[in-house]
């Protein structure tokens, strides 16, 4: 049975890992927080791998706090850069494979057609160029390894715009929204799935990268709208622009992520994220 160390085990997408992990008998995941192993720290990389023998590492760990990035880039860049630097020089050392994430803010947003794993990056904030530096060293490590990018993901879990929107929602009577940026969903527990999956078949690790996403693009304007259909709320949501709506971090005006690739490579079916957002919405009221 392969074992696969999950970092990042608090956070959003390690709960998405650990919520599912049941549903994979055939792997021996082993959850690590930080206080366990801080890829920042590679010592504890070491001392984790002499009691747990490993034969890949899926990367949950990142600093993911797009605005405060702009204020604390070396934070940002420690945790994305230099923590994926420590676990490529551990995996190479061991002969571990790595699967990592990214962010369709590696793009400026500027495409005028979907984006694919083949179109150029060009960042627009601190956390974007740390995440694409991420991809870069990956890229080029002698680790099996391979990155997903994703785009807008939510979950029940952490801090994500689904369970802001929805707390705001229930709270006030109006509430205003960004409606001039537009991308695809992802729904941190199909993710999950998805890597889990896939994650031991010979082929998957033939790209370095996939673009992953829920089908169907939107926009944050019309999630909120979506929620509250859903919720039967009185809430107005009032349609707003980047500009009204002032973050430190610039976001991608566009970034639909083409995903022909994983689709056709893992032959992967992937759901439509309005049906993703009901059981997300599910979960949250404990509902599943």
């Amino acid at each position: 049975m392969p074992s696969y160390l999950v970092t990042g085990a608090e956070g959003q997408l390690g709960k998405c890992f650990k919520k599912v992990a049941n549903e994979f008998p055939i792997h021996k995941l082993i959850f690590a927080s930080k206080n366990k192993v801080d890829i920042t720290r590679p010592k504890t990389l070491k001392i984790f791998f002499d009691d747990h023998p490993l034969d890949g590492i899926i990367n949950c760990a990142a600093y993911t706090q797009v605005d405060q990035a702009e204020e604390s880039p070396e934070k940002a860049y420690q945790i994305n850069v230099d923590g994926i630097k420590n676990l490529i020089a551990f995996a190479e050392e061991k002969t571990l494979s790595i699967v990592n994430f990214s962010t369709d803010y590696i793009f400026d947003g500027t495409s005028k057609s979907n984006y694919s794993e083949d179109h150029t990056p060009n960042p627009l904030n601190i956390y974007g160029k740390t995440k694409y530096k991420a991809e870069i060293l990956l890229k080029n490590a002698k680790c099996i390894n391979t990155t997903f990018r994703v785009s807008w993901m939510f979950s029940p879990f952490g801090s994500n715009f689904v369970k802001t929107a929805l707390n705001n929602i229930n709270k006030k009577r109006n509430l205003c929204v960004v409606d001039d940026q537009k991308g695809r969903l992802t729904y941190g527990i199909d993710l999950a799935r998805v890597v889990l999956s896939n994650i031991d078949q010979n082929h998957f690790f033939d790209y370095d990268c996939y673009n992953y996403a829920l089908m169907g693009e939107t926009t944050w304007f019309d999630l909120a709208k979506k929620i509250k259909l859903i919720k039967k709320s009185n809430c107005e949501i009032i349609p707003c622009s980047s500009k009204q709506y002032f973050t430190r971090a610039l976001r991608p005006k566009n970034s639909i992520l083409d995903t022909s690739r994983i689709e056709t490579h893992l032959s992967l079916k992937i759901l439509d994220w309005t049906s993703a957002l009901d059981d997300c919405l599910n979960r949250i009221e404990g509902k599943i």
